[in-house]
């Protein structure tokens, strides 16, 4: 009787098989939602991140009494990049300019710049920090207001543009962020993006 009433309480192959099945085809199911809910995450602390380093950015130039500017790169393809250095000059030039696509200690080359923060970002980890136009890279606090400095060279008057930027999976996956003149920022979903932000 005692043996009778032990197999009954076993497991039968076909039962273990059953519930492997079930487990993987659970697991098959389950498995883009949660790859997509981990991007999704990886995404909105990037773009936390980037939010805090500009605000931190401001407040560098203001109390180092220094311009501060940082600086965007990218690559494309898989052992591509991006990438945003934040450093200290003692004018509002844009050149020469940090490199945070170097080794730590060979990314500013001139003496007079000092890095002060820089992060960076593989493409092979989906998430990427891009200027929204590629023909600004950079963007300048100016010590006395903590606002945007004025470019170099230019009359009594010049027009200042705010510095847009993006921090993105694919195009419905993206925020657009916009430092204002006034050195502060501002965070927006463009057109196609699903990621529940105000649009733009």
């Amino acid at each position: 009787m005692k043996t009778r009433r032990a197999r009954s309480r076993a497991f039968t192959l076909i039962e273990l098989m059953i519930v492997v099945a079930l487990v993987a085809v659970i697991a098959a199911l389950a498995g883009p939602s949660l790859r997509d809910m981990i991007l999704m995450q990886r995404l909105r602390s990037v773009q936390a991140q980037v939010l805090t380093d500009m605000a931190f950015a401001r407040s560098e130039a203001i109390s180092r009494g220094n311009f501060v500017q940082a600086r965007f790169q990218w690559s494309s393809g898989a052992t591509g990049f991006s990438c945003y250095i934040i450093y200290s000059r003692a004018d509002s030039l844009t050149s020469p300019n940090c490199d945070c696509s170097a080794a730590p200690g060979a990314r500013c080359t001139n003496a007079a710049i000092q890095e002060i923060r820089t992060v960076q970002l593989r493409n092979a980890d989906s998430v990427r920090i891009q200027p929204w136009s590629s023909m600004v890279s950079h963007v300048t606090f100016d010590p006395r207001t903590g606002g945007l400095a004025h470019p170099p060279n230019v009359g009594e008057n010049p027009q200042r543009d705010p510095f847009e930027f993006q921090v993105s999976i694919d195009s419905t996956r993206r925020f657009k962020d916009t430092v204002a003149i006034t050195g502060r920022t501002t965070v927006c979903a463009p057109t196609g993006s699903k990621i529940g932000a105000d649009p733009c």
